[in-house]
């Protein structure tokens, strides 16, 4: 049976200095023979922390051909994080190359005593098909019918055919996460009877991540994530600890939470009342699945609405604004003016943003039903307003706020607005 790795979940909010912490950490690392794995969402914080950690001489998978594929890319690379482990090299990566490397990279990091460092929570489960590249859904619930592939007592899915898989089609994928057990069926449905789109997911291997030494994750709201929710499902234990203003670790509590939420809201000006929310009050409003039951007219008056908030009554300029909406409705939601200032909602550890001061977040954020659905069968919670709040913040924090700065944000949705006043302490008016 694998054993349980030392977890430590470092959960402050964004800004407080958990990356600082991490390199003096190493920096300061007396034991030369430790090697270190740290994951990070961005290539670009792969050279900040590269730069960072100069005395353990960290390496990244390269690929030498520029102009190969994306997907040849991805592979080139997983081939060379195995050949840095075998090695002994302290090594930095990816969230994406992590999630698509196999079980026998795994196995092999466990086995040299790799201490894993994953900044920001990971997302260990997700709906098959959501990742560019990979089979829809139906799409693999046909192969299931043909038996291409089957599911096994264990709800993984197994690949059955012998024949050679063509390393450039999208079956290439497909084999290496049935191999690397990496595709589990929903735990309600019946993958050899069923056709529903929502039946596969995507699941990073418990049994070679219980197999690590250790694990370290740099995040805020941990509760709030897929990770943990990951956690309790297996039955992981971690340590909840945050960080004081001092770079000191300590138990994590949810008065320290309050107490560094309201450190930072005090620069947060949120624009209420008035016609300009008008259109976020139902408890959807902005949501998916609102916004695609919009006429055109209600979208040009969404568009005109953040547009006014923006140009008229923050004064910003393209250079001094960011702004996001739901991805599948940009075309019809891009601000005239703003088209450049567009952020997407989901971005991570990054100061690429931090001199902006105008914010519009045109969202209203829930968990995916097949996501939730997927935890509840395994007899987990998602609290989809935690997650929701979480969600917004790590975008908010992305702009001139973490650096202390005032920063003004027309939230229309009045559901977030509420959410951002109760995390606030109530310094953030509604």
């Amino acid at each position: 049976m694998n054993h349980q790795p030392k977890v430590r979940v470092i959960d402050a909010i964004m800004g407080s200095g958990k990356t600082t912490y991490i390199i003096n950490q190493l920096n300061d690392e007396k034991d030369l023979n430790k090697r270190f794995l740290i994951i990070t969402p961005y290539l670009k914080e792969i050279d900040r922390l590269n730069e960072a950690i100069p005395r353990l001489c960290f390496k990244s998978p390269k690929e030498d051909d520029p102009t190969t594929s994306a997907k040849t890319k991805k592979r080139s690379k997983s081939k060379e994080l195995f050949k840095l482990i075998i090695e002994d090299q302290n090594i930095l990566i990816t969230h994406s190359l992590f999630g698509m490397v196999p079980a026998s990279t795994l196995t092999l990091l466990a086995a040299k005593g790799y201490e894993v460092i994953i900044d920001e929570a990971f997302e260990c489960v997700r709906q098959y098909g959501s990742n560019k590249g990979e089979l829809s859904s139906l799409d693999l619930a046909l192969l299931v019918q043909r038996k291409v592939v089957t599911e096994n007592d264990d709800g993984y899915l197994v690949w059955e055919d012998h024949g050679k898989v063509d390393h450039k089609s999208a079956f290439s994928q497909l084999k290496k996460d049935c191999d690397s057990r990496r595709i589990r069926v929903k735990p309600t449905a019946n993958a050899q009877t069923s056709m529903q789109a929502d039946m596969f997911f995507w699941e990073l291997p418990i049994d070679q991540l219980k197999a690590l030494k250790s694990i370290t994750v740099l995040t805020y709201m941990f509760d709030a994530s897929r990770m943990h929710a990951y956690f309790r499902c297996y039955g992981i234990d971690w340590q909840h600890l945050s960080l004081t203003s001092d770079l000191r670790l300590v138990n994590w509590d949810c008065d320290i939470e309050a107490a560094q939420a309201k450190s930072v809201a005090k620069y947060l000006y949120v624009l209420t009342g008035g016609k300009i929310n008008d259109t976020g009050e139902e408890l959807n409003s902005y949501s998916s699945s609102w916004l695609k039951s919009r006429t055109p007219a209600q979208l040009i008056e969404i568009e005109r609405a953040a547009r006014n908030a923006l140009q008229n009554i923050f004064g910003a300029r393209g250079p001094t604004t960011m702004w996001s909406c739901v991805i599948a409705h940009l075309p019809n939601l891009t601000l005239k003016g703003f088209k450049k200032s567009f952020v997407a909602c989901n971005v991570r550890a990054t100061n690429d943003y931090k001199d902006r001061v105008h914010l519009a977040y045109l969202r209203n954020i829930y968990s995916q039903p097949p996501v939730v659905q997927y935890f509840q069968a395994k007899g987990v919670k998602v609290d989809q307003e935690r997650y929701a709040l979480s969600e917004l913040l790590q975008w908010i924090f992305r702009s001139a706020i973490r650096e202390q700065e005032n920063v003004s944000l027309y939230l229309p949705s009045k559901r977030m607005r509420q959410l951002l006043h109760e995390w606030s302490g109530g310094l953030c008016q509604v």
